[in-house]
């Protein structure tokens, strides 16, 4: 985040409301749509108040994502902690204040290899799962996960699980849903290591 000149106070309310503009604006009208004018109104400040903290808009979206969309990555001493905080996580980051914008990353990096989006796209995800899957590689190798259980497979399956249930949940079904969250996340990992003992069942069956 660029520092504001020598002899002008930092305000960190208006720079609070500066990037949840951002990431509003951003959320709701994508990269193309994205410009100071527009956000300095949403925030109700000046432009020049804008311009004194960032002179680049590519900026201002990476900060507001970096401030605002912060992954707590691997949380828990075992896989299935890890696994259940990071469905949590996922879960109400996907449904929460900052879930267009969220979503928006997700779908333009479809489509652009503009490099802001590129990099807002690691930081909310590349990142953060990059360091899921080399804690459960390293449980893995210490023979806390069975050998024969696929690390990418079975964050794949997990990720792909959250994405769809908060990309289809009827909006109005939302508040609901927030408050089962922590039970849907050990559900859903249930799911998915019922799966994988059912499958290495088949197998011994069928050698």
């Amino acid at each position: 985040m660029h520092k504001a000149p020598l002899g002008r106070p930092r305000n960190e309310l208006a720079d609070l409301k500066i990037l949840a503009s951002a990431l509003s604006l951003y959320g709701e009208a994508g990269w193309h749509g994205f410009n100071f004018t527009k956000i300095a109104a949403l925030a109700g400040v000046g432009k020049s108040s804008m311009y004194a903290r960032w002179t680049e808009r590519d900026d201002l979206l990476i900060d507001a994502f970096r401030a605002l969309v912060v992954s707590p990555g691997a949380v828990g001493n075992d896989p299935r902690t890890i696994l259940v905080n990071e469905i949590s996580y996922r879960l109400h980051e996907y449904l929460g204040p900052n879930r267009s914008a969220v979503r928006r990353v997700f779908v333009e990096m479809c489509s652009t290899d503009n490099p802001v989006i590129i990099k807002a796209y690691q930081h909310v995800y590349v990142e953060p799962i990059k360091e899921i899957r080399n804690r459960l590689w390293d449980f893995k190798q210490h023979g806390m996960i069975p050998a024969d259980i696929s690390i990418t497979r079975l964050l794949d399956a997990v990720e792909g699980s959250v994405l769809m249930r908060t990309f289809c949940l009827p909006e109005e079904d939302v508040p609901c849903f927030l408050t089962e969250v922590e039970e849907y996340a050990e559900a859903l990992l249930d799911d998915q290591l019922r799966g994988v003992t059912i499958c290495r069942m088949r197998m011994i069956n069928v050698s």
